[in-house]
């Protein structure tokens, strides 16, 4: 764009006068050296001026029948509410008497501007829009696009969440394709664009993108790390009125600040994450003889595993072996190259450990358990020699990369690797192969909350389950991107606190590549608050960035956003367990044998869920119920209340019936498990009942080899943990109220459905 050392030049000025904002009368003339409209105005300086000679030039410059009048002062920020704005009819008289009132009602007033009236209307939907962009750490220059007007706080306040405002990173909007795809799932747009019922358009979409373009320019050229000396902070119109055909800016913000210098993070290469997540050899660091410290409980579960012990070795003087694993004073001994050191020793250590361990040559990736380096508040020096520590690793090994500190550990199936330093009594560990379960990816910022999900969800076994700590060197973009590579990779699931510069940016971009390949990615981000950031910046010594950007964002990037940790549980469930199927539409079986349940289901169909059934299927599944004497008592619809008269064999003769209709996508059978009729405790008491006479075996196979989900709920007490963790072993995920079953589904849906 031509014109940016003019501009360069307006903010010089400001910042030289101790200002961190321009004014009013400066934001237009960005506008105008941008390309972009603004209204015709006057200034005038509110020392001296006579506003019976203002009114008189302004009415004999300024086009049309009205004129609006306004305040210009660094001291009143809210214009409008103070009185500081006045739309007038365009006489001098008129004029005038507002400009003397003004004057005299601010002390403080700097200026006065006589600005073109825009005609529009200022509570149609449409017309008035905000456009805003602003620096983020996380994602570089960010755009948003929304309803504008003195209201549209409240109006996006009132939205449901993710509807408005729409967001996108500057840097992927980089042609046509992309600003169309934008502008098509923003909310405020379809009223300007006519793109809703019984609308009419008011402004084409290449008016939109000029402005679009423009804020993008400006704020990708006026940026850290940029060629400019200043960075735009916040550039925002409110409101862009929609006038004529045209968008016209009423009124404008830009705050600004002096540009960081900041240089890019050094990635790890390719090869240097590679063999974190394809480790070959392994060695551990901190190992006691005489006790059960920490990195003995990591070298007993790289032990137990199974992972070779030939290729297995401890660092540590003075000792031949430990637990049959040999021992090494020092890494430049070892008599092969590693791919994954793990460190777990005090972080007074840390720096000397790292230092022999690049000087040797012989690491490749270190896993760093150890903490208290950064995250720690006193603690930013320790972080900067682990910094050091890894550049001069790489002087001598290009591909040396870290992981952590303060990681849990990685657990890798493919090659029987088990580094988490958890006692195998504590927890059933994530090892071995889940034949229900789609080929998964746990990439999480945070190992408790690794554990915490696999404690609850023993079923998962992701093939490479990864913590990542502080990110100190390898961030976990730089993992799901290696990830996304794997074509039998179907799933990824990330947690996120917070991110390194740039880091939103790469994310976004790498779950766009998985999405594109086909594969599902789950993500939770912490962080969303004030109060939230805080925490994680504690926890982390990470930069939180702003919720609402990063998810909406990442929503348009592909990934399915949780927004509990209970809604990344059922999601994850349903990602893993259904995965690897090709869903065409969202048609749904229900049934209960519970009134209550059969009610709340299908209070919860709605959007992509739907549940019909025709008459032809409606009269083989009484038939079904014919078989099973319970025709009388009930008749075949969807939902189905079956009641608790009905036996196992009645509900797996229903769902085989439904799962083996091209007219349902899957099933949802939630089931109270209290009625004799049914066998929903284990074998072996006091009581007639035996799992493996239920319904529920019959019914996985069947909805495998229809390879449709069957969702089950049991809404009963602990008394049936039992029941529930036998139809998790089959590959049925499990939810304790039916209510939350249809709603996680039909988000999964929502996303998965084309």
């Amino acid at each position: 764009m031509e014109n940016f050392e003019a501009i360069e030049k307006i903010l010089a000025a400001a910042g030289a006068q101790g200002r961190k904002s321009l004014s009013e009368p400066e934001v237009y003339r960005v506008f105008e050296l941008a390309g972009l409209d603004a209204p015709k105005y006057c200034l005038y300086d509110a020392k001296g001026f006579s506003p019976a000679a203002a009114a008189a030039d302004a009415c004999a410059r300024l086009p049309g029948d009205k004129a609006v009048l306004k305040l210009v002062s660094s001291a009143t920020l809210h214009k409008t509410e103070a009185g500081g704005v006045k739309v007038l009819e365009k006489t001098e008289e008129a004029l005038g008497a507002a400009m003397k009132a003004m004057a005299a009602k601010f002390a403080d007033a700097e200026a006065f501007m006589a600005v073109e009236f825009v005609p529009h209307s200022a509570f149609a939907l449409g017309e008035e829009l905000l456009l805003g962009a602003r620096s983020d750490d996380a994602f570089g220059p960010v755009l948003t696009l929304g309803p504008g007007g003195t209201n549209a706080e409240a109006l996006t306040k009132s939205l449901r969440p993710g509807v408005s405002p729409s967001v996108i990173p500057a840097h992927l909007a980089f042609n046509d394709e992309a600003w169309q795809s934008f502008l098509g799932g923003c909310w405020a747009w379809k009223y300007t664009s006519g793109n809703i019922r019984g609308g009419k358009r008011i402004v084409q979409d290449g008016e939109m993108l000029k402005w679009l373009e423009g804020f993008s320019h400006l704020i990708k050229h006026f940026r850290d790390g940029g060629s400019s000396d200043w960075a735009i902070e916040e550039f925002e119109i409110n409101p862009l009125a929609a006038s004529r055909g045209r968008l016209t800016a009423l009124d404008g913000v830009l705050r600004f600040r002096p540009a960081k210098k900041a240089s890019p993070r050094r990635k790890p290469s390719r090869q240097g994450v590679e063999g974190l997540i394809h480790t070959k050899s392994a060695a551990v660091v901190g190992v006691s003889e005489k006790k059960m410290n920490m990195a003995r409980i990591i070298l007993n579960n790289i032990v137990k595993a199974g992972f070779p012990k030939e290729r297995t070795y401890i660092i540590k003087e003075g000792a031949a072996e430990i637990d049959g694993v040999k021992c090494f004073p020092s890494p430049a001994q070892l008599p092969e190259k590693v791919d994954m050191y793990v460190v777990a020793v005090p972080s007074p250590e840390v720096p000397r450990v790292l230092a022999e361990a690049g000087a040797s040559g012989k690491v490749n990736g270190v896993v760093l358990i150890s903490g208290g380096m950064g995250e720690k508040s006193g603690s930013e020096g320790m972080a900067g020699t682990v910094v050091d520590a890894i550049a001069g690793a790489r002087e001598q090994n290009p591909d040396f990369a870290l992981s952590g500190g303060n990681s849990m550990g990685i657990v890798l199936n493919g090659v029987k690797l088990n580094t988490f330093f958890i006692p195998e009594y504590k927890m059933e560990h994530p090892l071995g192969v889940n034949p229900n379960m789609a080929k998964t990816a746990f990439v999480s910022q945070s190992g408790a909350f690794v554990i915490s999900t696999i404690s609850k969800m023993p079923w998962l076994k992701p093939a490479y389950c990864i913590t990542v700590g502080n990110q100190q060197d390898v961030t976990v973009p730089d993992y799901v991107e290696r990830l996304a590579d794997e074509d039998d990779l179907k799933v990824l699931l990330v947690y996120m606190e917070g991110f390194k510069p740039g880091d939103g940016l790469a994310l976004a971009k790498v779950i766009e590549k998985a999405r594109a390949k086909g594969k599902i990615v789950v993500l939770y981000k912490a962080g969303r608050t004030a109060i939230g950031q805080k925490a994680v910046m504690g926890h982390t010594a990470s930069i939180a960035g702003d919720y609402l950007v990063t998810r909406l964002i990442m929503e348009r990037a592909g990934a399915l956003v949780a927004e509990t940790f209970d809604e990344f549980n059922d999601l994850a469930a349903l990602a893993c367990t259904f995965g690897g199927y090709g869903l065409k539409h969202g048609n749904t079986f229900f049934m209960s044998n519970a009134g209550f349940e059969a009610a709340g289901m299908a209070d919860g169909v709605a959007g992509r869920v739907t549940a019909d059934m025709s008459k032809e299927l409606a009269a083989e599944m009484d038939g079904v119920l014919k078989e099973h004497r319970l025709d009388s008592i009930v008749d075949a619809k969807n939902p189905l209340d079956i009641t608790p008269m009905a036996t196992d064999a009645a509900i797996g003769g229903v769902v085989k019936s439904a799962l083996s209709s091209d007219e349902f996508s899957g099933a949802i059978v939630s089931m109270i498990p209290l009625t004799a009729m049914m066998h929903t405790l284990p074998k072996g008491g006091a009581y007639p009942d035996d799992l493996e006479k239920s319904f529920l075996k019959a019914a996985a196979a069947d909805a495998r080899g229809s390879g449709k989900p069957l969702l089950f709920c049991v809404g009963s007490g602990t008394r049936y943990e039992p029941y529930c963790d036998y139809a998790q072993q089959l590959g049925v995920p499990v939810f304790r109220s039916a209510d939350r079953a249809v709603k996680m589904y039909a988000k999964y849906l929502d996303y998965i459905l084309p």
